[in-house]
């Protein structure tokens, strides 16, 4: 046997005996476990409030209301305990759950794979009599972008002085709701 023949087997048959380990390492996500909102990535909670309240042509989504800074601040200031843990122990079971179906973050899920993650997400909501934390992510997210500049001046139709009070009016085709 040639000396060149023998070094390239060699080589081939010590890269196969790598290969798998590297790829079992390399494929396995692993997700972060978080003790503290202080351990939320401000990414994640974008994007979920961009998969409730997502972008169309016209209107920006939740993430460019900064949806994720706005979730933190409502969390840390006026939640009470077990509501924080309730938070922080959703976010872990939804990563937890992605890992599994998808062996991916949420982050890196394709939009329609996340749209269709959080629409089991919330039918398992809707069919438990306990709070669950898709509940407290999709309120948050809908009072986040309707109360901010976003949501207010560019989702609806709004007057900074409104006129006089009609209870009932009409909608036409393609109008905004009001927002005052």
């Amino acid at each position: 046997m040639l000396r060149r023949t023998f070094l390239h087997r060699a080589g081939i048959l010590g890269g196969i005996t790598l290969i798998p380990s590297w790829l079992l390492y390399s494929c396995s996500y692993v997700p972060k476990t978080r003790v503290s909102i202080e351990d939320v990535e401000l990414s994640f909670l974008d994007d979920i409030g961009e998969t409730i309240i997502p972008a169309t042509d016209d209107i920006p989504g939740a993430k460019a209301a900064r949806i994720g800074e706005y979730m933190i601040v409502m969390v840390k200031d006026c939640f009470r305990d077990e509501q924080k843990n309730l938070f922080i122990d959703g976010l872990n079971d939804l990563d937890q759950k992605c890992a599994t179906q998808y062996n991916r973050p949420f982050q890196q899920l394709a939009p329609d794979q996340k749209f269709e993650f959080l629409g089991r997400l919330q039918e398992e909501a809707l069919n438990t009599e306990e709070k669950h934390y898709f509940d407290i992510f999709r309120s948050l997210t809908i009072s986040g972008y309707f109360t901010s500049e976003i949501g207010m001046v560019r989702a609806r139709a709004y007057e900074p002085i409104p006129g006089r009070y009609i209870a009932c009016m009409p909608l036409e085709e393609g109008q905004k709701p009001w927002a005052i």
